[in-house]
């Protein structure tokens, strides 16, 4: 698998405030006050948030479309280049492709074993909470934070295991909402495996938007109501198929991803 060049020019950047890791976690910290404010001040338990149509608005919808309008702010007036759009086509192997698929059929099997019956009265809120917490987490986490990570010829490979860390720590956030520190804990795990997942979505397209689609899509997978036992089952194969595949597509990514780096230029070779 090598890294072709691509270029897209190399005029003069319109930034009013350079691409930086501690400009990302400027508004990182932005976002996550105003969502956790806003879901905190709902005074409704983190485990009670998908109960109900009313309860969803106001401890999810709300706190993310609020947390959706700062990161959009930011964008408007920091001005930053390919945020939503890759620079030059990143290679993909057939490994990072089955992950991809078998992540797919994870969340196709999801909405097929759902509990659709108890859906019904909460349907609308959960598709606008799947909706908006893709646009927010991947424009936040790959498309702000990727950008700022591919700054200083960073290799390919650290940029992806750092924004998919950061991904996974984020959600101990939770803790703020009431969530059990065990449940918590585990949650992180299962995000630092979306978080390599999702940054596949981006990478397989070069589109920040196919992120926010397969995010969206999971996301609103797991708030409808959950299964009987029985059909628990076909979950835990398929979580433990994605582990796998994300681990493969990981170790992939850190051995060859290491020569190259995503500059304003394209896809370059690290230090050219």
């Amino acid at each position: 698998m090598s890294a072709t060049a691509s270029t897209t020019g190399t005029s003069e950047p319109t930034w009013r405030i350079a691409p930086s890791v501690p400009v990302a976690i400027g508004v990182f910290i932005a976002y996550v006050v105003v969502f956790i404010g806003l879901s905190s001040s709902s005074g409704i338990p983190f485990q009670e948030w998908f109960l109900s149509g009313p309860n969803i608005v106001r401890a999810a919808v709300l706190p993310l479309a609020g947390g959706s309008v700062v990161l959009i702010l930011f964008l408007l007036w920091a001005r930053w280049d390919f945020v939503f759009k890759d620079p030059g086509r990143l290679p993909m192997s057939p490994v990072l492709w089955v992950a991809l698929a078998v992540y797919l059929v994870a969340i196709a099997v999801q909405f097929g074993v759902a509990d659709w019956g108890k859906a019904t009265d909460r349907l609308l809120p959960i598709i606008a909470a799947g909706v908006l917490v893709g646009f927010a987490e991947e424009t936040l986490f790959r498309g702000i934070i990727l950008r700022s990570l591919r700054t200083n010829d960073r290799p390919e490979a650290w940029v992806m295991l750092i924004a998919s860390l950061w991904f996974g720590f984020f959600h101990l956030a939770n803790l703020a909402n009431g969530a059990p520190l065990s449940g918590v804990l585990t949650q992180c795990v299962y995000a630092f495996v979306a978080g390599i997942m999702f940054y596949l979505f981006r990478r397989s397209r070069g589109l920040l938007v196919v992120a926010m689609i397969g995010h969206g899509l999971y996301d609103t997978s797991k708030f409808l109501p959950a299964p009987g036992n029985d059909l628990m089952q076909a979950n835990r194969v398929m979580l433990i198929l994605v582990v796998i595949s994300a681990l493969a597509a990981l170790i992939v990514m850190l051995v060859r991803d290491r020569s190259f780096a995503v500059t304003r230029s394209g896809v370059q070779p690290v230090g050219s």
